[in-house]
Formats: C-alpha cells, sequence, structure tokens
C-alpha cells in the first residue's frame, strides 16, 4: 500500500467503505468514528476530503435512501478503476472498521464477502496480505454474479435499516471540524 496523493473518487470510495462498513450491522460504534476520525487525520487516507461534512451527507444519503444505500455503494466499488493495492488497501479499510468495535456480525463478514466478489484482485494477494482474515472471506469457489446476488439478496431480506441521527457521527455543538 503507498502513502501517495490518492486520486478523490479513490478517496470518497475509500470513506464509502468504511462507513458502509461501520453501519452494515445498523449501529454506529464509537470505536469506528474513532477509527474513521484516526485515519482522516493521516491525510493521505482520506485526503483533503472534511471528514465530518462527508460523514453527514452519508447519514443523509442513509436516511433517504435506507437499504438501498448498499446497492448504490457497492455499484460505485464496481464502477471506480482501481490498481491490485487500491482494492487492497479498500479491504484492510473495510476490516479495520469491522474490528474496531472488537465484534464481528456475520453481516460484517457477509458484506466483505460481497465486497470481494466486486474485487479483481486475486485471492493469492488477499491471503498475503491478510493471512489470519482472508481465509474467512475468500471462498475457494468462483466468485460469480448470481453469488454477489445471492448475498446481498440475503443481506436486503434480513436488514432492516435504522434512521441514524446526525448526532451519531458529527458533534453538532462542536465549532471546530477535523480537517
Amino acid at each position: 500500500m503507498t502513502d501517495q496523493a490518492l486520486p478523490t473518487e479513490y478517496q470518497r470510495l475509500l470513506l464509502r467503505t468504511v462507513f458502509a462498513f461501520m453501519i452494515c450491522d445498523t449501529h454506529i460504534a464509537q470505536d469506528e468514528l474513532d477509527f474513521i476520525r484516526q485515519k482522516a487525520s493521516e491525510k493521505h487516507f482520506f485526503g483533503s476530503l472534511n471528514i465530518e461534512d462527508e460523514l453527514a451527507e452519508l447519514i443523509d444519503h442513509v436516511n433517504r435512501r435506507g437499504i438501498d444505500f448498499f446497492d448504490d455503494y457497492f455499484k460505485r466499488v464496481k464502477r471506480v478503476s482501481m490498481t491490485d493495492d487500491q482494492e487492497l488497501q479498500l479491504i484492510d479499510a473495510a476490516i479495520r472498521t469491522v474490528q474496531a468495535d472488537d465484534k464481528i456480525t456475520q453481516e460484517e463478514i457477509n458484506f466483505l464477502k460481497i465486497l470481494r466478489v466486486l474485487l479483481n484482485v486475486s485471492n493469492e494477494k488477499i491471503l498475503t496480505a491478510f493471512p489470519k482474515i482472508g481465509p474467512d472471506f475468500v471462498d475457494q469457489d468462483k466468485f460469480t454474479e448470481i453469488y454477489f446476488k445471492e448475498l446481498y439478496a440475503n443481506y436486503v431480506k434480513l436488514t432492516e435499516m435504522p434512521v441514524f441521527d446526525i448526532s451519531d457521527v458529527k458533534d453538532i455543538t462542536a465549532s471546530t471540524k477535523i480537517e
């Protein structure tokens, strides 16, 4: 993974990935927010994105679109052209978000599997980069569009997205923003 400046489209996708994995279990854990803010302090990670404003916009998007937010997110993952290193960084960010609250749910594992289906990086590179966690979401069978649709349909069927309050992610009383 490189520390070079990342294209804005990729930085937004990276933030959306962290956000999607934060809410895929239908709640926002403070540890996950702390992870996002810590990553935001590393200027190369999200670049010049204003994290507080971006999170507020994402909360609004989820509240308007509900579970369809994830459909939008997965379409974006498929649309953005990424290198293998960027895809591995996306997986790493997702895994770290899932691990941030020390509670890994089946929804989060399934979400990792869905993300994996959409990426082009090889299973070998994933298993090399994530030897302890990779086998949990890298299946030996070839991923297919049908597999993706089944995983996603099962998630949507079993998940009801709550309405989030902006104060869940943004301290609305604070006068300074994290930049």
